[in-house]
């Protein structure tokens, strides 16, 4: 690492990473905020509970354990008991113990909220499109994502949510299930 200037001050290297985090937080930012605005205007979403939706579908059983949702969608506990709560509320997720472990819940999604991701999916795309892949040619995007990924340090299929990002959208197959566009199932076993 490279030494600090005069009175401890940052080096170039350090103000540059200091003004990646910026610039990092701003981007999520603002493109959080744009997808906000477009899926509340629409189907009344949030981009956190279309995220949950997608991951659900995603899952083997539609289901996950609350855990898992916790992990992949990188919110604490008690955020993702919030997030459950009101999806159930509108019928779009269900939460149940599991019959053989009792400290397990899961979250699982119903056919009114499969309707609603069908619904609400063309709009998340876009937005995310119009706001950010639209903005990167497709090799930019792709030295983003591997960029990205190494600096949380993992493997993309290592992600309990692999299947669920931004450019692997949910569709369903012939047979009614649902997989991803990227072909990965991704998803964590609820057990």
């Amino acid at each position: 690492m490279d030494e600090q200037g005069d009175h401890g001050a940052p080096t170039g290297r350090e103000q540059a990473v200091v003004a990646l985090w910026g610039d990092l937080t701003q981007a999520t930012d603002q493109v959080r905020a744009r997808l906000s605005r477009l899926l509340e205007a629409g189907p009344g979403l949030a981009p956190e509970e279309v995220e949950l939706l997608m991951l659900l579908v995603a899952a083997p059983e539609r289901r996950l354990r609350m855990i898992d949702v916790s992990e992949s969608l990188r919110l604490s506990k008690s955020g993702v008991t919030r997030l459950v709560d009101r999806l159930q509320d509108r019928r779009l997720v269900v939460r149940a113990a599991c019959p053989s472990d009792r400290r397990v819940v899961y979250a699982g999604l119903t056919e009114q909220g499969a309707t609603a991701l069908d619904a609400v999916t063309p709009i998340f795309v876009s937005g995310l499109m119009e706001h950010l892949g639209g903005r990167l040619e497709e090799a930019q995007v792709e030295r983003l994502r591997r960029d990205l990924r190494d600096i949380v340090g993992c493997d993309q299929s290592d992600r309990p949510d692999a299947a669920n990002t931004p450019g692997e959208v949910s569709r369903r197959d012939t047979a009614g299930r649902r997989d991803t566009a990227g072909g990965r199932d991704g998803a964590k076993d609820g057990a």
